[in-house]
């Protein structure tokens, strides 16, 4: 098929200029029986206000209807490769394959569940015209299964546009505030790494890969929503912790293999990574506490809940309070959800929204929330989003 020469369409943020050049955009998306997604995920792609663009899927040798749903799309542009099942512990491996393949100056990931708005690959070829940088990325919107946006991101990302790259890598060893299906990549930057990285007995490419990147040049983001996250059925077991403890400490393994004078730069404090280690588990131990109150295990619920309130922060601890007294009252604890806005769980350990109501509006709560960010952003203006991109939704449902 034929396609004409990509044209401005306004569809961006005012503070980044008009395409200056057009290059080729390498979309790699791995992908793995997501037959219930790869769908949506091409759509978006193909959706994209910025055409020149190539999508690699890489096919983990999927047993459902993935491979069919992808040959449905009839454009050139896609390529679909099929290989047998490596997994996840070999990540790197099916993502580099995709990366020799690829032919663009520029490399965005999007894995199979994911999605893109519209607008996030002209937003940022933008941004890479406008600025020498080896990275780009954004906010996200998390999604549920029904394409519903269940939790999204206040924070602005204002603040490192002007942060030295040393503060920014100090701040990915800490934790990785890089959402991967928003990121684009500069190609020679990547392949001067050795392509993508990852560590072993971690399920994923994106951490090493940004930590390596960091050293490389400067990362530039945008604050728009440029990526579709998708938060899959919730449970959490004492193995997933222990698998998770680990890839939280994983970056520490980066930081000791940098040179002293580096090191002393980055005036990195191992307390923080730790501190935030604890926020991260603590968050989990918590969905798992809410599902146990949903399921009836109340004295389940009530040792998770005492167990989190002695090592959580004020938010933890307020919410660990809450579930044990809803513990003894025989309730669950998602009203508390409703009210605060964020993704309720259900009994099937499904993820609900609380942002909309049946109706596609703005739920109550919703609305106060906003009223709260728009009165908190006039005196930090640095520190929240404006709420005009606080939700963005082109996303087919």
């Amino acid at each position: 098929m034929e396609r004409s020469k990509p044209k401005f369409t306004g569809k961006i943020s005012p503070e980044v200029e008009i395409i200056k050049e057009f290059p080729l955009v390498s979309i790699i998306t791995p992908t793995y029986n997501h037959e219930k997604f790869i769908g949506t995920c091409i759509e978006s792609v193909v959706n994209q206000t910025y055409e020149n663009w190539e999508m690699i899927v890489i096919d983990d040798g999927s047993t459902d209807k993935t491979g069919s749903i992808v040959a449905s799309f009839d454009d050139k542009r896609i390529i679909y490769i099929k290989q047998e099942n490596l997994g996840v512990w070999k990540l790197n491996k099916t993502y580099n394959k995709a990366l020799n393949l690829s032919k663009g100056d520029l490399i965005a990931i999007l894995e199979g569940d994911d999605a893109w708005p519209s607008y996030k690959l002209e937003e940022q070829v933008k941004i890479f015209n406008n600025h020498k940088i080896v990275l780009s990325w954004g906010r996200k919107n998390t999604i549920n299964e029904k394409n519903e946006i269940i939790s999204f991101d206040s924070q602005s990302l204002k603040k490192f546009i002007n942060m030295p790259q040393k503060e920014v890598t100090k701040n990915l060893i800490i934790s990785n505030f890089i959402q991967a299906c928003t990121a684009v990549i500069d190609r020679n930057a990547l392949l001067s790494i050795g392509g993508f990285l990852q560590y072993e007995n971690t399920p994923y490419v994106d951490y090493p890969t940004f930590l390596e990147l960091s050293l490389k040049g400067k990362f530039y983001p945008s604050d728009r929503i440029l990526g579709y996250w998708r938060k899959h059925k919730a449970q959490v077991t004492t193995e997933q912790q222990t698998e998770m403890n680990k890839s939280l400490m994983s970056s520490i393994e980066f930081y000791d293999k940098l040179n002293h004078k580096l090191k002393k730069s980055l005036k990195f404090e191992l307390n923080d990574k730790i501190r935030y280690n604890e926020k991260m588990l603590n968050d989990q131990t918590a969905v798992s506490a809410r599902l146990a109150l949903i399921e009836g295990n109340k004295e389940d619920a009530k040792n998770y809940f005492k167990n989190i309130f002695k090592n959580g922060n004020l938010k933890i601890k307020i919410q660990s309070l809450l579930g044990i007294i809803c513990s003894l009252l025989d309730k669950d604890l998602e009203w508390f959800a409703i009210i605060t806005c964020k993704p309720k769980l259900k009994a099937s350990g499904d993820w609900e929204t609380t942002i909309f109501n049946k109706n596609g509006d703005y739920t109550f709560f919703f609305k106060i929330q906003i009223l709260i960010l728009k009165f908190i952003g006039v005196f930090k203006p640095l520190n929240y989003i404006n709420t005009k991109y606080l939700i963005e939704n082109d996303l087919s449902i």
